[in-house]
């Protein structure tokens, strides 16, 4: 089994980035929100930008020796109203890669890195519903459907994110309760 590390990219990953990401999209369309031909018109500048970490994005790399074998992002909203969600995105590992935990590894980095920012509470990702790869990946490391029903061949799933459990004592909680009546038949 192949040994990969696993680190954030950076704008000088943006070559092999690029050519990974153009891969991805031309062996799986369907996974991607994007077209290969609208992919492969973005500038190599404008690549290096999304690598280029800030405490909303983060794009993820596994690497076998030197050679860029994976990748997955993390994106979150600056607003104020949806802050406690992120994306999970653009996951996709060279086919060489598959097979050895090189995915798992990535999806667990992304989830690692989202349960080091305190407002976030979970993790969002849209998957092919026929991939059943990725399914089978995601639900390994905690995902499960949301809510939101497929669209377009999509699955919308969600990881909640484990949070330490904060201690109350009897000052500060709060309960209601309320009473129901039923009616005599």
């Amino acid at each position: 089994m192949p040994s990969f590390s696993i680190r954030p990219l950076t704008p000088g990953d943006a070559a092999a980035y690029r050519a990974l990401r153009l891969a991805g999209i031309a062996e799986l369309p369907a996974s991607f929100c994007t077209t290969l031909a609208a992919e492969s018109a973005v500038p190599l500048a404008q690549m290096a930008q999304r690598l280029h970490a800030t405490a909303h994005q983060i794009m993820f790399g596994t690497f076998a020796d030197a050679q860029l074998t994976g990748i997955a992002g993390l994106r979150r909203e600056p607003i104020a109203v949806v802050h406690d969600k992120a994306s999970l995105w653009g996951v996709y590992v060279a086919p060489a890669a598959r097979g050895h935990g090189a995915g798992r590894q990535l999806v667990q980095a992304a989830l690692a890195h989202a349960c080091g920012i305190p407002e976030l509470a979970r993790v969002r990702l849209a998957v092919a519903q026929d991939n059943h790869a990725a399914l089978t990946l995601y639900l390994g490391c905690g995902f499960v459907l949301a809510d939101a029903s497929a669209s377009d061949g999509m699955l919308q799933m969600q990881c909640v994110l484990p949070r330490p459990a904060i201690a109350t004592t009897p000052n500060n909680v709060f309960l209601k309760i309320n009473t129901l009546q039923f009616l005599a038949k």
